[in-house]
Formats: structure tokens, sequence, C-alpha cells
């Protein structure tokens, strides 16, 4: 015997479980969390389908404690930076790990106690690490305070691979003492002949890194020093040595006046390039922290 006023009410029921069935199967629940599909959002916009990826460059003060660090490294990850590199300041090592997010890796060179590396941290989420190395990009430098000879420096490479796009990118995070070049000139200070002929030495690193690198990586350099565009007017320093002869755009290219502190460095001839950059400067550092946007040529 039918029920004609009754097929409805199953049929309502049997489509809403057919739904339900089709929602576990494609992986999409009802009930999904806004920071889950936040979280989605921010891994794809690093660097993957959308064609976009952000590099930082932030350069910590000596001292800092791991509520300062936590701070700025908090500022800089909320400008959507998925690699970050770092001035590492005396014995600040595990203070640094401790004020990165955990789903952020830090990426430094064995080296004795004191040595002012240059550290990258990566999202391990995002990018995948391919390659590491350590390289020694200056031998011997002078403490502007005692004039004795410092500990060698450092500069850090590191071979990312995104988990989304696959696309690589050869980043480099390195530091140029502000007493190696003139204020006034724009040049070298020969007065610290030593140091000068260091940075010579990093900058035919830098050069050899990057010409070496296989094609389908992306060289991306992250300097936090303070010979910038309007500072440096020779081809001594930075702008003749590194970034002219490896066609180098930075994040003060084209702009008067330029960034002031920190910069990206990235190849003009890439498929991705330099698009946009923020500067981030109510920090507990001394230094602004500078995040450069990447896109996809079209």
């Amino acid at each position: 015997m039918f029920f004609p006023a009754a097929l409805p009410r199953v049929l309502v029921r049997s489509t809403a479980l057919v739904l339900a069935a089709l929602l576990l199967v494609t992986g999409v629940t009802p009930g999904a969390s806004a920071a889950q599909a936040r979280e989605q959002e921010r891994s794809q916009a690093a660097a993957g389908p959308s064609g976009r990826f952000t590099v930082a460059t932030l350069n910590l003060r000596k001292g800092m404690r791991v509520p300062g660090m936590r701070h700025d490294i908090g500022r800089v990850l909320s400008g959507g930076a998925s690699v970050i590199g770092f001035q590492e300041r005396l014995f600040s090592r595990p203070a640094l790990r401790a004020s990165l997010p955990k789903s952020w890796t830090l990426l430094m060179p064995d080296g004795p106690t004191g040595t002012d590396d240059n550290p990258i941290a990566f999202d391990k989420d995002v990018w995948k690490l391919e390659k590491t190395w350590s390289a020694l990009l200056t031998g011997k430098t002078w403490r502007r305070q005692t004039g004795r000879i410092a500990h060698d420096q450092y500069g850090v490479v590191a071979v990312l691979r995104h988990r989304a796009s696959g696309h690589v990118i050869r980043a480099m995070s390195f530091h140029l003492p502000n007493h190696l070049h003139n204020r006034r000139t724009g040049g070298p200070n020969y007065r610290n002949r030593g140091g000068v002929q260091a940075m010579w030495r990093m900058s035919a690193r830098v050069r050899h890194i990057a010409q070496d690198a296989p094609r389908p990586h992306q060289f991306v350099g992250l300097c936090d020093c303070n010979v910038t565009e309007n500072r440096d007017t020779t081809d001594h320093l930075v702008k003749g040595r590194i970034t002219r002869p490896l066609r180098l755009e930075t994040n003060y290219s084209g702009r008067k006046g330029g960034s002031g502190i920190d910069y990206v460095m990235g190849e003009r001839d890439s498929a991705f390039r330099i698009r946009s950059y923020r500067s981030y400067r109510h920090l507990v550092t001394d230094h602004p922290g500078i995040v450069a946007t990447f896109k996809r040529k079209r």
C-alpha cells in the first residue's frame, strides 16, 4: 500500500544523504573552519598556483630577547613573507629559534659561538629544503669599536622548492657592515682596507653562487646592510660588484630615495619579478623590516 504524502519526505532525506556523501568524498565539510581556509589561501599565495611569493629581510638588534624578536618576526610574517633572511646578533641563536612559529624552520651554518651569521628561515609547510650549505663569504672583518679582528662572517645559502608549484629559489642571506663604505664619497672606506677587501671576496663568492646556479633555479638575495642606492655611488660596493654584474633588481629599483636600509634582490630576467615591497618600521629593532613580493610575469 502506497502513501503518496510520504514520498517527498523520503526524497528529501535520500537527497541529503547523497549530498553529505559527496561532501565527504571531496574533502569539504560544512563546518570547515575559517582558520583552515585562511591557511590554505596563505599557502597558495606564497608561490603556488597564484604565481606569487614573498621574501623579507630583518636586521635584529644586539641583545634582543625572545619577546622582542617574536614581536618583530610576527610583524614581518603578517606581511605574508614565506622566506626571511636575518642578521643574527651575538649569542642570539637559541632566542631566534624560540621566536619563530612552529611551522617555520631556521637554517644556520655551524660555526663558533659569537659568529655573525645570516640565517634563512622558511615556512616548512610551503617550501621544501632541497640542498643547503654555508658559504664563507667575507673572511676576516674588523670590529669598529675595538679595531680587533672579528670572527669570519658567513652568508647562508638555501635551495628551496615550493611544495605546490615546484618553483625553486636559491635564497642567500648575507651581510655587509655599513662601516666598510665612506658616507661622504659613497665609495669604500679604505681606512678599513682589510674589511673592504673582504667585501670584494664576498662579492666574488656571491657572483659565483648565482652564476653557477642551474637555469631553473631563481636566485634571490637578502641583504641587511646600510649600503643602499642612495648611498652607494661607486662601482666598488654592492651595486657595482653584485647587482650590476648579475643584473639584479632590488626593492628600491626605480624608486627615488630607496628603502633606506635593508633590501631584497632578484633577477631581472626571471619569470618572477619584484612587483612591490613594504617597509615595517614600528619594530623593537633599530632597523626596518622589508617584505618584497615577487609575481610571475604575464
